[in-house]
């Protein structure tokens, strides 16, 4: 186990940019565009929650082992560096999804921490939010309140919105920092990091990708299953 890198520990995240090389960025895009051809689903990806809202707002979720590209860039030495830097350990892919704002009409979406979305106690995780596209305020890129994890470790009170489709966990005047980067950038904050995104008001679709790691397995208590995966990730070595 390493040391969580200080500035995620006081903020709540930490950017990579570059983080994707070209080859890198063309495996995760051909995925996206071959699920982007199949019927839409409003299921999301919460068996409780239904958080898509048709081409407005698309969650391609838990489909990785389809693409034996993708699943090798999810659980690759790249990845595993990030989780030493963040979550200062090895760790476990629990969850992932393609997101994609619809152009023109793209949702935006609200305030929430995305531990608030598991339904059960848990330890905190990481969010590794990459930009398949360039992202920029118009198109719905993510806003974020930095957050000191050791000062606050815990969830805020959500509230569920039946006309958006999602939890909402913050009220506030803070219009957060905009994440606006180049494709090819990784975002990696901490579930417990409020975040939102943007509409998309451009003529194009928003892609990104959403991939997220916990230090063990999340175990789902009314099962005793890991709820989605809990596939290990780690790093051979650990850049400074």
């Amino acid at each position: 186990m390493t040391t969580p890198n200080p500035d995620f520990q006081s903020q709540g995240y930490r950017v990579f940019p570059s983080a994707l090389d070209a080859g890198d960025l063309a495996t995760l895009r051909d995925a996206c565009d071959t699920l982007l051809n199949e019927p839409v689903d409003d299921g999301g990806n919460d068996g409780r929650h239904k958080i898509g809202l048709g081409q407005a707002r698309r969650f391609l979720a838990h489909r990785h082992a389809e693409f034996p590209e993708v699943e090798a860039f999810l659980l690759s030495d790249k990845i595993g560096k990030i989780l030493n830097k963040t979550l200062g350990s090895d760790g476990y892919l629990f969850n992932e999804q393609f997101v994609v704002k619809g152009a023109g009409k793209g949702a935006s979406f609200a305030w929430h921490q995305d531990g608030a979305y598991v339904g059960f106690d848990h330890k905190a995780y990481v969010t590794v939010w990459i930009a398949l596209d360039d992202a920029t305020e118009e198109n719905g890129c993510v806003y974020l309140i930095p957050r000191d994890l050791q000062a606050n470790p815990d969830l805020d009170p959500h509230e569920w919105q039946d006309e958006s489709n999602e939890l909402n966990g913050y009220f506030g005047e803070d219009s957060g920092t905009a994440m606006t980067c180049p494709a090819g950038t990784i975002v990696a904050f901490s579930s417990l990091t409020l975040h939102r995104s943007g509409a998309n008001t451009t003529g194009k679709p928003r892609r990104a990708y959403v991939c997220q790691y916990s230090v063990e397995p999340i175990i789902d208590p009314a099962t005793g299953a890991p709820k989605r995966f809990a596939k290990p990730v780690s790093a051979t070595t650990v850049a400074a």
